[in-house]
């Protein structure tokens, strides 16, 4: 239940969870409990996976930048901690290759929790966009019965109205007026022909 405020996509940025420097201080207070447990076990005993969990709590709260560097954190305090324990080596170099090679696994799980986070931001973020669209859309259904001749509306009470009127509250759009290239075409030939009968016609 500890982890779960932490494991919140943009908690700490949308305010509904812990803030940063808390975020920071769990996952330091984390490493230090999972290093202390591995300072004081034994030698068969194990902690290097439990490392992870500081890398996870700081790239999910806080962004991957600083999951990296807790990374680099958790791998130095193994090193350090396998120093005191008097692990038998035959030489120095392979704790220090153990070291890259926990440094570049707990590295590479940052990036992917990283990279995880944000696609559910994205995904969130959708989501929001979709059901603000749907806030917006009032869906029309059934028969729509409209004038053959004046394209006007019949509402549910009974009374006519332009179209413009009857869809604009119904589907929240603002409507903007032009003409059709075939309308500009009939407009145009009967101005020539009034022209034309207006020619014709005696002077008074």
């Amino acid at each position: 239940m500890g982890f779960s405020l932490h494991l919140s996509p943009d908690s700490s940025r949308d305010g509904a969870g812990p803030s940063p420097t808390v975020i920071f201080l769990s996952a330091v207070a984390v490493l230090g409990v999972v290093a202390t447990l591995d300072a004081v076990t034994p030698i068969e005993l194990g902690f290097s996976a439990f490392y992870v969990i500081p890398v996870l709590i700081a790239t999910w709260g806080i962004g991957t930048s600083r999951g990296l560097a807790f990374a680099l954190l958790s791998a130095c305090c193994w090193y350090c901690v396998d120093l005191t324990t008097g692990r038998p080596l035959h030489h120095e170099f392979y704790r220090v290759w153990d070291s890259l090679n926990h440094l570049m696994s707990y590295s590479l799980i940052a990036l992917v929790t990283g990279n995880l986070k944000q696609a559910f931001r994205r995904e969130r973020q959708l989501r929001l966009d979709r059901d603000q669209a749907l806030k917006n859309v009032r869906e029309l259904e059934g028969l729509l019965p409209i004038c053959a001749w004046c394209k006007k509306v019949r509402d549910d009470d009974g009374y006519w109205q332009e179209l413009e009127a009857y869809l604009g509250p119904r589907t929240k759009a603002s409507f903007t007026h032009g003409i059709c290239s075939d309308c500009a075409k009939d407009m145009d030939s009967g101005a020539e022909g009034h022209a034309r009968w207006r020619a014709g016609q005696p002077r008074a």
